[in-house]
């Protein structure tokens, strides 16, 4: 009986008795030498396993973690085939689609009327499309999203995009479709970066980036950020070296898209906080990023105010007018906003006199910003069922921010070296090598 429960499992009987796996000494000796190979080959992948730098993309939906992925696969994976870019046409030609429709629905409860009669043709042409989920790349197609887009009442749509749900390429992809209605077209790097796609599994990507006359392996994961996907990070959890937590600066004045009574600067608080204090990440370094300080800014510029905002939830965060930005956090800011390498000097106090960047622009972001250093400090809580931790709890566990403008392939760069340094430094820690 034991030697049919052995046969079963692939077990291996005593040499030479009946029954046994093996019919002789010698292939037993080979079964064993063959053990010893696999047994070695495993070892090796487990410790270059453990010589890659593991690192998790965490954020709500829509934050750029995807963006930032797609950002270190052009830093350093080469970018993006001839194949792989003509590929992303049908993404970016669904964008289009879905931007025109959320306008077009949304007109009717904002009550916007389209100024021209021809493009009501045109806003029943795209209804007719959504009923049929049909892709149209035609002539006549292109026809009606230009004509749609020109029209005064879709552009006043658009400025009030924070009251409905619209991605933020929009504008950009709709502003481009003379170039992307052309056979010969194929997308750049930015086209790529821009182009949005919701993220319903988890993407993995591997790279190895040169320091100190070594190449260090870095293994990526980005999930994704909607509520249903969240069950999802557990799954990644093990072995982390460091998460990248994307924090959307711009998104103050907007609901999340699947539950559009929650904030989704509230939502972005409550997942950091969440994550700052879970016991499976404690000794897992944090590096926020702040991201979206572009679409923050061309939203100040149209008068969106955090303080509309702050009264939505009165009590909960610090005043805002009376805060103060100080002379060092105002140079960090200036000097990650897009466009500073037209700016730049040897003297780094040269960089905060930048005269195109808005002072309610800094001090919005770096409130945001004091809210999550808050959150890591234990002087503010959103989430009041996380049971707070007593500072000694997060001794060895440090959280890092940068300012970021995920399209911007000079700011990531930038971040992402600043940030290779740490990471590595914190993952010899956790070795005691340092």
């Amino acid at each position: 009986m034991q030697q049919q429960v052995m046969a079963c499992f692939g077990g291996c009987g005593p040499e030479g008795e009946g029954g046994g796996v093996y019919l002789s000494s010698h292939e037993a000796k080979i079964a064993r030498m063959r053990d010893k190979e696999l047994t070695k080959l495993l070892n090796k992948h487990h410790k270059e396993d453990m010589k890659r730098l593991k690192l998790l993309l965490l954020g709500t939906g829509e934050s750029g973690k995807s963006t930032i992925t797609k950002q270190m696969k052009i830093i350093h994976i080469n970018g993006y085939s001839f194949a792989e870019r003509l590929e992303k046409i049908k993404d970016i030609i669904r964008n289009v689609r879905e931007s025109l429709l959320s306008m077009v629905g949304a007109m009717h409860q904002l009550n916007i009327p389209l100024q021209n009669e021809e493009s009501r043709a045109s806003a029943d042409f795209m209804l007719n499309q959504a009923a049929r989920q049909v892709t149209d790349t035609s002539d006549e197609f292109w026809d009606h999203c230009e004509r749609l887009w020109a029209d005064p009442g879709v552009q006043q749509c658009y400025d009030r995009s924070h009251e409905y749900q619209l991605i933020d390429c929009a504008k950009y992809f709709l502003d481009k479709i003379g170039e992307i209605r052309s056979p010969n077209y194929a997308p750049s790097d930015q086209d790529i970066l821009r182009c949005r796609a919701i993220t319903t599994s988890i993407q993995h990507i591997e790279f190895d980036v040169p320091d100190a006359g070594q190449n260090v392996k870095f293994s990526v994961y980005d999930v994704g950020g909607q509520q249903g996907e969240r069950k999802k990070w557990i799954q990644v959890f093990d072995s982390v070296v460091a998460i990248l937590y994307l924090g959307d600066t711009s998104c103050f004045d907007q609901t999340l898209r699947e539950d559009t009574k929650k904030s989704r600067l509230i939502e972005s608080l409550e997942i950091f906080e969440q994550v700052w204090n879970n016991r499976f990440l404690r000794p897992v370094s944090i590096l926020l990023f702040l991201n979206k300080i572009d679409i923050l800014a061309e939203k100040i510029a149209k008068g969106r105010k955090l303080q509309q905002f702050l009264d939505q939830h009165p009590g909960v965060f610090p005043d805002y007018e009376t805060s103060v930005v100080s002379s060092y956090e105002r140079m960090e800011f200036v000097e990650s906003f897009p466009g500073g390498h037209e700016h730049t000097s040897k003297r780094r106090s040269r960089s905060s006199s930048r005269t195109d960047i808005n002072p309610d622009v800094v001090k919005t972001a770096v409130y945001i910003k004091n809210l999550f250093t808050k959150i890591v400090r234990g002087e503010l809580s959103i989430n009041k069922t996380i049971q707070p931790h007593p500072k000694e709890w997060h001794q060895n566990h440090s959280c890092e921010y940068f300012y970021t403008c995920a399209v911007d392939t000079n700011n990531v760069k930038k971040v992402l070296e600043g940030c290779r340094t740490l990471i590595i430094r914190k993952h010899l820690e956790r070795f005691g090598i340092l």
